[in-house]
Formats: structure tokens, C-alpha cells, sequence
């Protein structure tokens, strides 16, 4: 090597040795070193990555160390991987979790510290926002956001129900934003004036509200004995569609069978809350072929690019009502105080009569694991054509002990992994996809600079093990690091 080549590699290796810091300037916030990003845009991983966190935003990310001024601490996240916060588009939590309102008023002991544990249930499993699907009140949601430590929430104007149809149990204020259908076939009480019914009054007021999306249904019920629900036509429908844009909104309709999905695919609504895991006079066969009828509402949606949440563990949290051992797994221990838990031991078969009533439960237990498989296999239809799936769990779904709030989310990962569905996939869909969805991708949904500093701290790496979900070293919201432990129902673990 000559004298030339040698003088140049050693001045540019003493230029990078001594190449100026980044400055980095913030009031209050955390440094991460060491840090392995793993992408759901990309979808790879990029190594050895500096951080920087001032207050709740992320103000620096590179492999150049910089040189950072204020008050700090540090996190070394060497051979750990980094990921942003989890998304679950679809939670209820302004209940006790399979508590009816009689059994809470019973019960104010469990429901306080239910209450007091929601909050960190859904963060121990990495949801750092949470989007509630069925509050039409936010004042309802209170107790949660006066939590100090919380997932970001975020809401949609529930209630946006077609007048006597589902979802609507009672006529009076504590519902106020049904729409009202000119062809609906049942009165409706001559109190409410129909310009503030129409869906252009109810979507302004759920705009107006802070709601980031408008809920509505196409539900005609589940009891053939019993006349069917009203369900909106098309006309209306669009009416609801162009106004909830108008106002900002997300549509997100409520709709599991092949009617609604057929109708709502169609429609080219913007999400539909629920997986087509009810097909009807339909059913999956031995040769595990979708029937054309399936296949061709399906097609219909991935067409459209209507947002498809398969919420596959609606269907096995019912299930688990056959089988009471699900009460003795430790994850619970962890999201559900030891009293709940308790109480649902107590009170099991209660609970699975007050469903199912006499059924079998090996019947019952046959039956769901059928409507699983279709669900599941939906789902995978959806991803090899193209489908635009979002993560949501609907938690909880009924009155069930199947659904514990964080945990479910889990659970509904593995069931995705479980069906066939790429790692990488599952991530994108709970993270970057779902804030695209609700238009909070500006601040949501991925490890970038001046995005939200609500991170997950990984002992693995997600893109090769499902499991890494439930391997959490530190949980980082609004750009405070929490050791996983100290979230936990049971306490640290030493």
C-alpha cells in the first residue's frame, strides 16, 4: 500500500473519530443507546441506533452519537429490539369485564380495582393506545383518563345507531345520536325532531365531541324467533359515509355475518369492526374451501380496500366459557386483580348458562371451533389477495371471562400467527395500519422523529418470534420508560 493511500485512509479515520456530535437539545427526556428499530414501514431492522426522547415526542434517531443537552436519563437497550407502542382499534372500557351492571353495583370492591388495573392491563402487553369502539359519552370514560398511568385513548362516537335498531336499548339521552331512517317501519317517539336525527346533526355532533371516528351498525340481530333489527339502506349509508368525512371521522360499522359484510362491502365503508366468521347457511367443509358465496363478498371488500378487523377472539372467548381451566392461566394474574379472578371461578357455569343454557358444552366447544376456522381462514384469504386487515380485538366482546383486557390482544396475535399470517404483518397491521386507518399515522404508528415517544422495548425480536409480545423488557409512553413488572396485577417480581 503506498504512503498517499495510507495519509488518506488515516485522515479520514481520524476525521471520523473526531467528526462533531449532533446537538441535541431538550427540556426533559431519555436517551436510548444501543437501540435495534424495528420497522413496520420497512419491515427490517436498523442496528445500533441512538434515541432521543424529550418529553412525549421523539427528537432524534441515528447511528451518530449526539451530543445531548438537558436533563436526561439513559436506557441501554443493547440486544434488545424497539418497536413503536401497539395499536388496539377496537376495546370497550367503560364496563367491568363480563360484569353485568347489577353484578358491578354488587361488587364495587372488584369493580375498583378492575378499574384501577385497566389501565396498565393494557399496557403490560405493549397497547400504548387504545381506541374505545362503543362510547357515546366521554365523560364516561373519566375514571380512565384519571388514571397516571394510561395508554394515549382515543374514541369514536358510539351510538350512531339507526333509530330501533341494534345497539339502541332505550329511548332517552343517555343515546342521543341515533339516525333516524325515513323508511323505518317502527315509530319513533314523537319527542326527537328529526333534523337532529339526520346523519349530517350526528355526525357534526360527534365531530364536535373530540371523537376521532363515527360507529354505526349493520346488525339485523342473532334470534330468528324475534323480528329483525332495522338496518340502514344504501342510500343512507353513503349519506353517513360522506358526512362522517366531511367531519373528519373515520366509518367504522359493526357487522360479523355475510349479509352485513356483504352490504358494508359494497357500501365501501372505511372499517368494518368485526370479521365475516358467520356465514349463514354456509359452512367450512373437511376440504377447507371458502364457499364462492364467502369468497365473493370478500373479493368485494379487498376491492373497496375496506378496513377489515377479523377480531378472531370474539368467537374463542366464547368458547373458553366450556372450559374453565382458561381461569388458571397466570397471564391473568397479571391483568385481573386475584379478586375478579375469583369471582369468575366462582361464578363459571353461571356464566356459561346464562349464554349457552344447556347446551352441550362439547356441542357448543365443536360449534365455535368451526366458526374459528372460518374466521382464521378468512383472514388468510384476505392477506394473499391484497386485503386491508387492521388489528383490533373487540375487548370485551360479551359476558365473558375470555377476554381479559391486554391479554386478549396477545391472544389474538398468536391466533394470526397460529392461522398462517407473516410476523411482519401482524406488526404492521398494529401498528403503522391501524393509525393510518384512524388518521393518527401523523404522530402514531411508527419509530420516526416527531412522532409520539410511545415505544416497546423487546427481548426479542417481533419479525421472527410471536412470543416477543409477551417479552417485554420496558414499556415507554409519552416518553417515560415503566419496567414491564411493575404494570403487573400481581405486583414486581423480584
Amino acid at each position: 500500500m503506498n504512503k498517499s493511500l495510507i495519509s488518506l485512509l488515516t485522515t479520514l479515520l481520524l476525521f471520523s473519530c473526531n467528526a462533531p456530535k449532533v446537538d441535541i437539545a431538550i427540556v426533559n427526556g431519555l436517551v436510548i443507546k444501543n437501540a435495534d428499530i424495528v420497522s413496520p414501514l420497512s419491515q427490517d431492522v436498523s442496528s445500533n441506533n441512538f434515541i432521543v426522547l424529550d418529553g412525549d415526542s421523539i427528537a432524534y434517531i441515528g447511528q451518530q452519537e449526539p451530543h445531548v443537552k438537558g436533563t436526561f436519563t439513559t436506557l441501554d437497550a443493547k440486544g434488545k429490539f424497539i418497536i413503536p407502542g401497539l395499536i388496539d382499534s377496537h376495546v370497550h372500557i367503560t364496563g367491568t369485564d363480563a360484569l353485568s351492571e347489577e353484578e358491578e353495583i354488587q361488587n364495587p370492591e372488584i369493580v375498583a380495582h378492575y378499574k384501577n388495573q385497566l389501565p396498565k392491563s393494557y399496557l403490560y402487553f405493549g397497547y400504548t393506545t387504545i381506541i374505545d369502539l362503543g362510547t357515546a359519552h366521554p365523560d364516561r370514560l373519566q375514571d380512565f383518563l384519571e388514571a397516571e398511568i394510561k395508554p394515549d385513548l382515543f374514541y369514536v362516537g358510539g351510538g350512531a345507531v339507526i333509530g330501533n335498531g341494534y345497539g339502541l336499548t332505550n329511548w332517552s339521552d343517555e343515546v342521543p345520536n341515533f339516525i333516524y331512517q325515513e323508511n323505518e317501519a317502527y315509530p319513533i317517539p314523537e319527542e326527537y325532531q328529526k333534523e337532529n336525527h339526520t346523519p349530517k346533526a350526528v355526525a357534526k355532533r360527534v365531530g364536535e365531541s373530540g371523537a376521532i371516528a363515527l360507529k354505526t351498525y349493520y346488525e339485523p340481530g342473532f334470534d330468528p324467533t324475534i323480528p329483525s333489527f332495522p338496518t340502514p339502506t344504501f342510500e343512507l349509508m353513503a349519506d353517513i359515509k360522506k358526512e362522517a368525512h366531511r367531519n373528519n371521522l373515520t366509518l367504522v360499522v359493526h357487522g360479523n355475518s355475510l349479509e352485513a359484510h356483504d352490504f358494508l362491502g359494497q357500501a365501501n365503508v372505511d372499517v368494518i369492526a368485526h370479521g365475516l366468521w358467520n356465514w349463514g347457511k354456509y359452512s367450512l367443509g373437511d376440504s377447507l374451501t371458502i364457499p364462492k358465496e364467502i369468497q365473493k363478498v370478500l373479493d368485494t371488500e379487498i376491492e373497496n380496500q375496506v378496513g377489515y378487523m377479523p377480531t378472531l377472539q370474539v368467537i374463542n372467548g366464547l368458547k373458553i366459557l366450556t372450559n374453565a381451566s382458561f381461569l388458571n392461566s397466570p397471564e391473568l394474574d397479571h391483568v385481573l386483580p386475584q379478586d375478579l379472578i375469583t369471582y369468575y371461578k366462582e361464578h363459571s357455569e353461571t356464566m356459561y348458562a346464562n349464554i349457552f343454557g344447556d347446551a352441550p358444552k362439547e356441542i357448543i366447544e365443536t360449534n365455535f371451533t368451526r366458526i374459528s376456522d372460518q374466521g382464521k381462514i378468512n383472514l388468510m384469504y384476505m392477506y394473499k389477495n391484497g386485503g386491508n386487515i387492521l388489528f383490533g380485538t373487540d375487548s370485551p366482546s360479551s359476558p365473558t371471562y375470555g377476554n381479559p383486557p391486554g391479554y386478549n390482544g396477545y391472544l389474538e396475535m398468536m391466533e394470526m400467527a397460529d392461522a398462517g399470517l407473516p410476523l411482519n404483518k401482524i406488526l404492521s397491521m398494529a401498528t403503522i395500519e391501524n393509525a393510518k386507518a384512524f388518521r393518527l399515522d401523523d404522530k402514531y404508528g411508527s419509530v420516526e422523529e416527531g412522532k409520539r415517544a410511545n415505544l416497546l422495548v423487546l427481548n426479542k425480536n417481533p419479525l421472527l418470534d410471536i412470543t416477543a409480545y409477551n417479552d417485554i423488557s420496558h414499556v415507554i409512553i409519552n416518553g417515560k420508560p415503566i419496567n414491564r413488572e411493575t404494570l403487573s396485577a400481581a405486583g414486581r417480581k423480584d
